[in-house]
């Protein structure tokens, strides 16, 4: 079976899937190795082992897109991969969706920052209109041909609010995306 369809049913699953992140295919393997079903490839990992810097927006497209192609070629697990931002407007998230695709990942995180993007734990976020947002997860969907499951990540908690932050999630999951990913909910009770 594909691993994206392996994801489809780990989402499709009651409870929770632990999904360690991924910074190298070593890293990979040792999650797979663990006995988790699937892993994912972290900005911040990927852009601190491989950088030594934070996660600023600062690790390109295609070499994020390399990077995942050799973590999904070094386990038989599923991978998530951190697109960022899908690197520019719709039509540079077309290119992202292709590239990964390409790299054999199960689904790629697209987040509605607006750039430069800073790590979701920064100060300072800024996030875009939520119909730019909608706008990219359709182009994403509609590019992945079903091959890519689509995470739609929201910053919009710290910089908007809660209730903004939900209501962009409502607005994302109509326009096609299969997980939704609200970024640093501040207690038990937001989650």
């Amino acid at each position: 079976m594909p691993n994206v369809d392996i994801l489809r049913d780990i989402i499709g699953s009651p409870g929770c899937a632990v999904a360690p992140g991924a910074y190298d295919p070593w890293s990979a393997r040792l999650i797979e190795q663990a006995g988790f079903p699937l892993c994912y490839l972290t900005g911040f990992g990927a852009s601190a082992s491989h950088l030594g810097a934070p996660d600023i927006g600062l690790m390109t497209g295609s070499e994020m897109a390399g990077l995942a192609g050799r973590i999904a070629a070094a386990v038989s697990i599923p991978v998530i991969a951190d697109a960022d931002t899908g690197y520019g407007n719709v039509l540079n998230v077309r290119r992202t969706v292709n590239e990964y695709r390409r790299a054999g990942v199960a689904a790629i995180q697209l987040e509605d920052q607006e750039l430069p993007k800073r790590c979701g734990h920064l100060e300072g976020k800024t996030v875009v209109e939520a119909e730019e947002m909608v706008a990219k997860i359709r182009a994403a969907k509609d590019e992945s041909g079903g091959d890519l499951l689509i995470v739609a990540r929201t910053d919009a908690r710290a910089v908007l609010g809660l209730d903004e932050a939900l209501a962009r999630g409502q607005a994302y999951h109509e326009a096609g995306a299969d997980i939704l990913f609200v970024e640093a909910p501040r207690d038990l009770d937001e989650l």
